[in-house]
């Protein structure tokens, strides 16, 4: 069997940050392909409660800028398992009180669209390795309606990895 570099988006991941199933998924299914040989990294919004979790704040591997916001890719292992998980750190648009996707007063963030683009936007950077991290995936495995653009965005390079969108959710 051949072994591929999957980049594994997802906007939750037990035991990280969870609000339903998706953090379920997005955690098992990683660990199965990292078992199977593949060559897997997590990637996910670095909210609030998420970098509370950690038990170490992980360090920045990437400072860059993206429409305007402050970016910073930062590197830890998913909890239990040897997969590499990479957050995006921009605090203007992840750090807040609430849980991903609702404020306090389980009002969605009225910037969703706006936060979501930008996870989306260093999707596709990571995905074509014009982030510096010296790695490029051949599978670029997108969840749910926070990484929906990814794939569509993608699909404008030229030299792009293939794509899978999975709805948890219908």
């Amino acid at each position: 069997m051949s072994s591929y570099r999957i980049l594994f988006c997802a906007s939750e991941v037990y035991p990280l940050i969870k609000t339903g199933g998706l953090a379920d998924v997005a955690a098992s299914l990683p660990r199965a392909l990292h078992k199977l040989k593949h060559d897997v990294r997590l990637v996910l919004p670095a909210y609030r409660e998420l970098l509370n979790n950690l038990k170490k704040r992980p360090q920045a591997r990437v400072e860059t800028y993206i429409d305007g916001h402050p970016v910073a890719i930062l590197q830890t292992t998913l909890p239990g398992s040897r997969v590499p998980v990479w957050l995006i750190d921009s605090p203007s648009l992840y750090d807040r009180p609430g849980n991903p996707y609702h404020d306090g007063k389980a009002k969605p963030w009225v910037d969703n669209a706006q936060r979501f683009m930008l996870f989306n936007k260093v999707i596709v950077q990571l995905a074509n390795n014009q982030l510096g991290m010296d790695w490029k995936p051949q599978i670029v495995h997108c969840n749910d309606w926070q990484t929906g653009l990814a794939p569509a965005l993608l699909d404008e390079q030229k030299q792009r990895p293939a794509t899978v969108f999975t709805i948890h959710n219908l």
